[in-house]
């Protein structure tokens, strides 16, 4: 799934229920060349993502993501909060590493608990962060999409590529749209 494909049926989603989906306005190449700097070249699909739009609306709740079998909704984060992100996890991998050890045993993955290639790119309030992986494991593929998920503390591996994860989101959200769009009913009322 292309990333204007997945933000149309999104509007879909939203529109079924008589929400109104206002997603943020593009990012800036700015803020583009200065994530790529910090974290190396972004993942094509990810940076089609943000030229269609920076992130979720900052005035309400509109997630933007699923994980695929789960019930999260997951907000886009705009460039500068993906790098402040970035730098979060950065900062707290060694004491991760310390406590628990390798972050997966997974094939797929490097077995860290953070890499500079890694790009965030959706968060459930920092428990629950999602990232293009420019650095997988011996099984992985450059630009798989993972996940850090808090409690337990993991790395999980979660789609093959970007596309494939839009597309594994939008199945998601189709199995349960209500659910999905919880915040925004919740808001709603």
């Amino acid at each position: 799934m292309t990333p204007d494909q997945y933000l149309a049926h999104l509007q879909a989603v939203y529109a079924a229920f008589q929400l109104r989906f206002h997603p943020l306005p593009p990012a800036s190449e700015q803020d583009l060349a200065a994530l790529a700097a910090a974290l190396g070249p972004l993942d094509t699909d990810l940076a089609a993502f943000w030229r269609l739009t920076a992130g979720s609306s900052t005035d309400s709740t509109q997630p933007l993501f699923q994980r695929p079998g789960f019930v999260d909704a997951l907000d886009l984060l705009t460039p500068p909060q993906a790098m402040a992100q970035a730098l979060r996890m950065e900062k707290r991998a060694q004491r991760m590493w310390d406590l628990a050890g390798p972050a997966s045993q997974d094939p797929r993955l490097s077995g860290r608990w953070w890499h500079a290639g890694w790009q965030p790119f959706a968060s459930f309030y920092g428990d629950i962060v999602l990232m293009a992986d420019h650095h997988p494991g011996p099984e992985g593929q450059r630009g798989q999409i993972i996940a850090y998920v808090h409690d337990p503390d993991q790395i999980c591996w979660i789609a093959p590529s970007f596309s494939a994860y839009l597309q594994a989101s939008a199945d998601s959200i189709d199995n349960d749209r209500e659910e999905f769009l919880n915040g925004p009913l919740d808001e709603q009322e």
